[in-house]
């Protein structure tokens, strides 16, 4: 048999393993990526968080306080669900879990604002989960800011001064923002992509990972069929299986869960290529060096699933310590969660190349050692049974 004839044979052979079964192994590499896709796309779906439970203290009970109170009541975030009669009751709104905020307003706040002489507000968070904290306290800053040049300005417009006048005095400096990339600031445009990758290599993991160590035990193929032939050809399927699920699943993310893409397909195809490329290569290194078929699938496991934190997608690579970093480097998500982001919110990615090569050539340097070990190992499996030459 030609060496052609080996490779065809091979592929075919890895191509029905794939597409067999009452479960094929292919449903794995596409729909597991599909599934984070859809899962965590519905849990993001709000994009920001609203309706936080908040709890009021008003000791002032004056028209201005009242006013500031309205404020709250109108803003998307919050949702006023009791009114305590002290500071005490405040905390415990917050500790029994009735509430996330409390917001307390004090004797004289009127009358102290009215004078100039500064009026203080008590913001009580439960920062047990940031995300309610940072929203909350972000949101407050807002309101407080608004209603605070509304107080200076209505002042000053008493004082004589015209409106625009008043409005200028009051608030000298504007800010103008403008947000690039995600101008909602949305967790599901944040997160969504990162996550997608996360399912897919995990479904790479769960069907490449057992392949050498399974011919190492089981010996499907004779010694004709060289060491690189195996390596070569037969992770092939995974690869374009992996492709499919990776390019379906960020089509649903565009089109169900209005992700933007303002960059090119074609980036992102080529940047899912080195991904997918780079994780079968870690996961073929795995396979060779696994004793059994089980460890083949839970030792990828301790290199998969710190990844995702260690990648940059939620918290920024440069802010990690020395250590996380060269730990980070070593893992495929670093490369392609925040690239494949940028690709999608910002239309580009400045480290697309650079990061597609780092990729490929980790991909090939653990292809490299996976055929070394396998080479040896299948050679002293084969001794133990006579030598095949």
């Amino acid at each position: 048999m030609t060496g052609l004839n080996k490779a065809w044979h091979l592929f075919r052979d890895e191509v029905k393993y794939l597409l067999g079964g009452r479960v094929p192994l292919a449903a794995i590499l596409i729909g597991l990526p599909l599934a984070f896709t859809l899962l965590f796309g519905m849990v993001y779906h709000d994009n920001v968080v609203n309706t936080i439970s908040m709890v009021v203290h008003d000791e002032d009970q004056s028209s201005m306080s009242r006013q500031l109170i309205q404020m709250y009541a109108d803003s998307e975030r919050f949702n006023i669900v009791a009114y305590a009669d002290s500071e005490e009751e405040m905390e415990h709104s917050i500790n029994s879990g009735q509430a996330k905020v409390a917001l307390g307003i004090p004797k004289d706040f009127s009358r102290d604002a009215k004078l100039g002489r500064g009026a203080d507000l008590l913001l009580m968070v439960n920062s047990a989960n940031n995300m309610f904290a940072n929203a909350a306290m972000t949101a407050s800053q807002e309101i407080a800011r608004t209603y605070t040049v509304a107080i200076g300005q209505k002042m000053l417009e008493s004082a004589g001064l015209l409106p625009q006048q008043a409005m200028d005095s009051v608030y000298p400096i504007r800010l103008g923002v403008r947000i690039l990339g995600n101008p909602t600031n949305g967790y599901t445009p944040f997160m969504l992509s990162g996550l997608m990758m996360n399912g897919l290599q995990i479904g790479i993991m769960l069907t490449i990972a057992p392949l050498l160590i399974t011919e190492l035990l089981r010996r499907r193929y004779d010694w004709n069929y060289a060491a690189w032939l195996h390596l070569a050809v037969r992770w092939i399927p995974y690869w374009l299986l992996a492709m499919a699920g990776y390019l379906i699943s960020l089509f649903v993310a565009i089109h169900c869960f209005a992700v933007p893409m303002a960059g090119s397909w074609l980036d992102a195809a080529a940047l899912g290529g080195a991904f997918c490329f780079f994780v079968c290569g870690v996961l073929l290194l795995f396979s060779a060096c696994s004793p059994t078929q089980v460890l083949s699938f839970q030792a990828p496991m301790l290199y998969i699933m710190p990844g995702l934190l260690y990648s940059g997608l939620s918290w920024p690579s440069f802010d990690m310590s020395e250590y996380a970093a060269i730990f980070g480097a070593l893992m495929p998500m670093t490369y392609g969660g925040d690239t494949l982001r940028d690709i999608l919110l910002m239309g580009y990615a400045p480290s697309l190349t650079a990061n597609c090569g780092k990729m490929i050539l980790g991909g090939l340097l653990c292809g490299l050692l996976a055929w070394g070990i396998f080479v040896l190992r299948r050679h002293f499996s084969w001794k133990k049974v006579g030598d095949p030459t």
